[in-house]
């Protein structure tokens, strides 16, 4: 047992119990020793299990398998770890089949996995991020801008609806899908150039009062825009918002006053807010929540009030008697009494004639010197650090309870009493109200009283007389400022004095014959209070507080527009008219097709346009694309959209280049339309002369989500204004093409 060899050391027993089975000390050895080595081999065993040694852990329970056959816990953890071995190697294959893409095989076998053990670490990880990848491609919903890319143009005059979409059909390849309450003879004109389809179709769609749902890929329903058939056709998300800061039912009533919701679902519990409403709803109430629901800010409110008690007294002069007693002597005449100071002495009246200087004493009073001066200086001070929320009321009370006795008589003679007590001492009030800025407000409540004196009622109860200084302000401070509030004060002088008449009021000498006594005390209460600022509320990018929303009737993430996409002129095909009915032909430009990775410049006579980056990457690796701008004229403002394919990537961030910085202060601006990949920037130069040459004009920070042999991101419209004249535009689409390792 000693060197660790439990199996034989038990087994060793177990024959010693066997060989003498009348020795009791031989079974309670083995009994016990069997108890201490099997608690031991399955803690061994558990810890090998959690770092991972699943061979180590199999041999523990096998241990305990040789002295003791069918031992439960050891039985169930080999079972255990044949499980576990099993989960490990459907995790690793359902890992392998999640980076070729198979989704449904990956799922089979973490469910295979979670069955063998349904704590398994890997396994679970792997469940939540092809649930969240699922989710997000569940919600989604397809684009016809990633289905067709050209820019097109279209000409019909007084054309059938359903020969437009014909016409579209057999240029794009795409199929629509007509309900059969779609009017087939209902007659529309269309002169569009130079346009992306899924801007055409929705301006088509609109005027004509239609709707359209995208099926897949290649195929799109077309319905009327009645409610009926919105109902029919729209399909309806559901999605839970968990707060961290906002109220529930301040939220949904928010989302019910701005989007017109009619049911939200409040749980006051949990702090959560449950939807069942179209993508784009869904997609606008995710906006709004995360602009409202915002972390609280919070202050540390350091305090000092100081009170300052100064206390002069001063007493100077001679202490005279006021008044001389004459007395006769106890033994004089006939005169009755003990004798004693105290007690009186009685004289006939037939005796005082008696009374002479010989019989008379005269008691001497004492004469006393006061030289007395005393300074005094007290200071209380408190120094409580307060942290609170904004917009909430924190309190400081430093004093006593003072009790205040009330006593009711009845008419029959009952007497009761009540005791309430009165807080006496420094009572402080703060409510803070932090400002964007790093401003706090503050309502600050300052109230210091003391018991002056006590008065006693006529029934023998006690009232007490309460000296109360109160102030009370609204201050406005930034993050570490300190602001002092000073001035209650409470200034006491008294002046006393004893003199003999007439002696007393002769100057100087005046003071040989009067004691004289002058007292001060003046306090002071100074408040110190200094806000430092622990947390704000962090706003958002400007770019993600404002957002289209569609229109009352209709709500949308994106405006009903025509974005144009420019090509080159020698590209460029027009179309032809159409003749009565028949629609004219449909003509896609055509899109510049680079062979390179890395594209040469689009060129047009003094402004270039250039992608640098790298022409490979990896899916979950951020990586960086710089677009550099080279122009001989000065440049106000260049404004620029650009497109990618929102399955393949995700935009994290787009920042800006120092192209217009260099030349002084400039303007920036991004709004990223993740729903249909595409990014508009916005940047300029605050300076009137502009900015000219060649720079980085902005970097765009990409994360790639799925493998892809080819990917593209191009700059699909740029609008370069300059300080003087005109300046050409370049040649787009400027295309970067990636591919995309797993």
């Amino acid at each position: 047992m000693d060197k660790g060899k439990y199996d034989e050391a038990v087994i060793e027993l177990g024959k010693a119990a066997e060989l003498d089975p009348e020795d009791v000390i031989y079974r309670k050895d083995w009994l016990r020793n069997r108890e201490v080595a099997t608690r031991r081999l399955l803690a061994q065993a558990e810890v090998a299990t959690a770092e991972g040694r699943l061979e180590d852990a199999a041999q523990h329970y096998r241990l305990i398998l040789k002295y003791e056959r069918g031992h439960a816990r050891a039985t169930a953890g080999l079972e255990s770890l044949l499980r576990l071995k099993q989960a490990d190697e459907q995790a690793l294959q359902a890992r392998e089949a999640l980076k070729k893409g198979d989704s449904s095989q990956a799922a089979q076998l973490l469910g295979r996995a979670l069955e063998n053990h349904p704590g398994h670490s890997d396994a679970l990880a792997l469940k939540r991020e092809l649930d969240a990848a699922q989710a997000k491609d569940l919600i989604s919903t397809p684009s016809l801008s990633n289905l067709y890319k050209k820019p097109i143009n279209l000409e019909f005059r007084d054309a059938s609806l359903k020969m437009v979409f014909e016409a579209l059909s057999r240029t794009t390849g795409i199929n629509f899908i007509f309900d059969r309450e779609v009017k087939s003879d209902q007659r529309t004109t269309v002169f569009l150039k130079q346009t992306t389809l899924e801007d055409a179709i929705d301006v088509i769609l609109t005027t004509n009062q239609l709707d359209k749902k995208i099926l897949n890929s290649t195929s799109v329903l077309v319905y009327p825009n009645t409610s009926a058939k919105t109902k029919e056709y729209q399909d309806l998300v559901v999605r839970a918002f968990y707060l961290s800061t906002a109220e529930a039912k301040q939220t949904a009533g928010l989302l019910k006053s701005m989007l017109k919701i009619k049911e939200v679902f409040v749980d006051d519990k949990l702090n959560m807010l449950m939807l069942r409403e179209t993508p784009d709803t869904i997609a606008l109430a995710e906006k709004l929540i995360a602009l409202h629901d915002l972390d609280e800010p919070e202050v540390m409110l350091e305090v000092e009030v100081l009170e300052v008690n100064r206390t002069r007294m001063l007493e100077l002069g001679i202490d005279l008697p006021k008044s001389l007693t004459v007395r006769p002597f106890a033994n004089s005449g006939n005169s009755t009494g003990d004798g004693s100071e105290s007690s009186p002495i009685l004289y006939k009246l037939s005796e005082l004639k008696n009374l002479n200087s010989s019989n008379l004493g005269v008691t001497l009073p004492s004469v006393t010197a006061r030289f007395e001066k005393n300074d005094g200086d007290a200071n209380l001070l408190a120094n409580p650090r307060i942290r609170v929320k904004d917009r909430e009321k924190a309190k400081i009370m430093i004093g006593s309870k003072v009790p205040v006795v009330t006593t009711t008589a009845t008419s029959d003679g009952f007497i009761s009493e009540n005791v309430q007590y009165l807080d006496v001492g420094l009572k402080l009030e703060v409510e803070p109200d932090v400002h964007m800025r790093d401003e706090i407000g503050i309502k600050v409540g300052l109230e210091v009283s003391n018991v002056v004196n006590s008065i006693k009622t006529a029934r023998g109860a006690l009232a007490y007389e309460i000296g109360t200084r109160t102030a009370n302000s609204v201050l406005r401070l930034k993050d570490g400022e300190t602001q002092v509030l000073a001035g209650l004060i409470r200034d006491e002088d008294r002046s006393s004095a004893s003199r003999i008449p007439l002696l007393g009021d002769v100057p100087l000498l005046g003071r040989l014959f009067s004691s004289q006594s002058d007292s001060g005390n003046k306090t002071e209460i100074i408040l110190s209070i200094t806000p430092r600022l622990i947390r704000n509320a962090q706003r958002k990018e400007p770019a993600a507080e404002s957002f289209w929303s569609g229109t009352e009737a209709n709500l949308r993430l994106k405006p009903l527009q025509l974005r144009s996409l420019e090509t080159a002129p020698t590209n460029a095909v027009p179309a032809k008219p159409a003749e009565e009915a028949r629609p004219a032909a449909v003509t896609p430009a055509a899109p510049a097709t680079p062979a390179s990775a890395e594209p040469a410049p689009a060129v047009v006579p003094g402004v270039k346009l250039q992608w640098k980056g790298p022409a490979a990457a990896k899916v979950g690796e951020p990586m960086t694309l710089v677009l550099h701008l080279d122009s001989a004229e000065a440049l106000r403002a260049a404004p620029l959209q650009l497109a990618y394919d929102k399955s393949l990537f995700e935009v994290v961030s787009v920042k800006e280049g120092e192209y217009f910085s260099k030349a002084g202060k400039s303007n920036f601006s991004q709004l990223i339309d993740k729903a249909s990949g595409r990014v508009s920037v916005g940047t300029a130069s605050a300076e009137a002369a502009g900015a000219k040459g060649e720079g980085a004009l902005l970097m765009v920070v990409l994360k790639p989500l799925q493998a892809a042999q080819e990917s593209e991101i191009s700059v699909i419209g740029m609008t370069p204004i300059a300080s003087g004249g005109n300046v050409g535009r370049p040649a787009l689409p400027l295309i970067h093409r990636l591919s995309v390792a797993p």
